[in-house]
């Protein structure tokens, strides 16, 4: 005979389906795949005629670099459409290991460990056009680790600023390390971020509780997660310092407007508007995608509403880049 449910056991299952979900709903991975350690670092997505500007994403927490801007029809969008819109650009997207559950591995980086690799593989990537104008796109957790290179990008002209030195990475005092941040920081014209949790995000506490019981019998990976969580002194301390960077750049905070599916039935508003929107930045735009967090960076076609929304800002940016790069 099968007993009924308790109250409380039912409430158990309940939060763990809510938790599971979460975790695999914060990332972005849609259709997951095995991913293999070449999948890290970056890849170019179109070389571009005669490229006048590089667009480079980052994708987030669980995802991959190419997986995570496909759609259901298979279609990535940075490869499929985007080229065909800005025939001048380099388009690259950068794959990093930000799983949060594996039965093989994962990693034990930090979200600054994450920003020193990016920094010194886009500096070797870019040697033979350093100056090259920039347009990052970031979804979610790839937005936290961008502005924490944007802050050491930042920190090396107002070195002698004794509460800025901490966030000096890769050897402070290096000059090659510099020069490479140096070319970077000139370089970036904008940032289009997509969901990012600049406040945290929904949901972290009991992802993170779900994450120990997993690691019972698979690998886990937490330490990312509670820098997530809402006023997350890490998430604090990025944003604190990155208000003197918003400035020098364009800046989009692009927002999900449906709650994520999770299981039993279940939605979920994974980072709602006022998390993903950075409070007092007046020069930046915010405009909505008629999405959930993970279908907000996958459109079907190049008339998808959320694709065109995305491509006029892209096309704007990229003749203010081609300008200055005229001027030069």
């Amino acid at each position: 005979m099968i007993h009924p449910l308790s109250y409380e056991s039912a409430v158990t299952l309940i939060s763990l389906s809510i938790g599971l979900a979460i975790l695999f709903k914060l990332g972005s991975r849609g259709k997951s795949k095995p991913k293999r350690r070449k999948d890290h670092g970056f890849i170019k997505l179109s070389a571009g005629q005669d490229p006048t500007i590089d667009i480079i994403a980052i994708h987030g927490l669980d995802g991959h670099r190419e997986q995570s801007w496909t759609a259901e029809n298979e279609k990535l969008w940075l490869k499929d459409f985007l080229p065909n819109d800005l025939p001048n650009a380099r388009i690259l997207s950068y794959g990093y290991d930000a799983d949060t559950r594996s039965f093989i591995q994962t990693s034990s980086k930090t979200i600054s460990h994450h920003a020193e690799d990016f920094v010194e593989r886009l500096s070797q990537l870019r040697r033979m056009h350093p100056r090259r104008p920039i347009i990052f796109l970031a979804h979610s957790l790839g937005g936290i680790i961008l502005k924490r290179v944007c802050l050491v990008q930042n920190s090396i002209e107002p070195r002698l600023h004794n509460d800025r030195k901490a966030l000096v990475l890769c050897h402070s005092d290096n000059f090659e390390t510099d020069r490479k941040l140096r070319d970077i920081s000139t370089s970036t014209l904008a940032v289009l971020f997509f969901g990012t949790p600049h406040s945290g995000a929904n949901g972290i506490q009991l992802a993170e509780w779900m994450g120990r019981l997993f690691s019972m019998y698979m690998y886990t990976n937490t330490r990312i997660l509670s820098d997530l969580n809402r006023d997350s002194p890490k998430l604090e301390d990025i944003q604190r310092h990155y208000q003197s960077v918003t400035m020098q750049l364009s800046t989009i905070f692009f927002y999900e407007e449906y709650e994520t599916p999770i299981l039993g039935g279940r939605t979920k508003l994974i980072v709602p508007r006022h998390l993903a929107v950075i409070p007092g930045d007046n020069k930046a735009r915010v405009a909505s995608m008629h999405a959930d967090h993970c279908e907000m960076v996958k459109y079907t076609s190049a008339d998808d509403e959320n694709y065109c929304k995305v491509v006029d800002y892209l096309v704007e940016l990229s003749e203010r880049a081609k300008a200055k790069v005229d001027e030069n």
